[in-house]
């Protein structure tokens, strides 16, 4: 979905894509306490800020001129589509790091899963109820995400069939929304399903 609307915080415009977020990882951080327990929703929420640091704090490499000529704009601004990538792949490194250094097991590789897809399902909900957008997009937004956010809590088990099935929901969705298959959820989306790929591939190798 496109960001249609923004809303005031304090003397901040915020788009509504970053409350989607923000609401999104909090439903996330919830579901995951209350499914596996303290110890790996706090595994998700430490990726979340890590996240959202590395997203922030790029904007040193994608704007470094304006961060020179006025150092307060690492407050109000951020790196953008690329600097989010680049806390993706920070995220991943760490998960790596520490299923290398067996600080993460199989079950905590679950968990981050159904993290990153409960965090998908909400975020798309949220963006429909807070943007204007076509009634049959919105409609199938909906639908697919919840009925998919569902079924994989009451089945899903971090598998490849169930991350190929997340993948092909989301591609699916995105056929149907404006910004098609080159919308940065949906490729955030296909990076995160390959990278679980990898990761159950190496746990079935060991």
């Amino acid at each position: 979905m496109l960001v249609t609307d923004y809303f005031t915080i304090v003397n901040l415009s915020v788009p509504s894509s970053w409350i989607a977020l923000i609401v999104a990882f909090v439903i996330a951080y919830s579901a995951i306490r209350v499914r596996y327990g303290k110890k790996y929703a706090e595994i998700l929420s430490d990726g979340f800020f890590y996240l959202v640091i590395v997203w922030k704090l790029s904007v040193v490499l994608t704007d470094f001129s304006s961060v020179i000529r006025s150092p307060i704009s690492l407050i109000y601004f951020d790196g953008g589509v690329v600097g989010f990538y680049l806390g993706l792949v920070f995220v991943a490194g760490k998960i790596l790091w520490d299923s290398k250094k067996k600080r993460l097991t199989a079950e905590g590789i679950q968990a981050l899963l159904m993290g990153a897809v409960v965090v998908q399902a909400v975020y798309q909900v949220m963006m429909v109820l807070l943007n204007d957008g076509e009634l049959v997009v919105q409609v199938v937004t909906v639908v697919a995400f919840v009925w998919f956010a569902i079924f994989y809590w009451m089945k899903g088990d971090g598998s490849r069939p169930f991350i190929g099935l997340f993948m092909t929901v989301h591609v699916f969705v995105a056929v149907w929304q404006p910004a098609g298959l080159f919308d940065t959820p949906l490729i955030s989306t296909l990076l995160i399903g390959l990278f679980f790929m990898e990761l159950d591939r190496r746990n079935r190798c060991e």
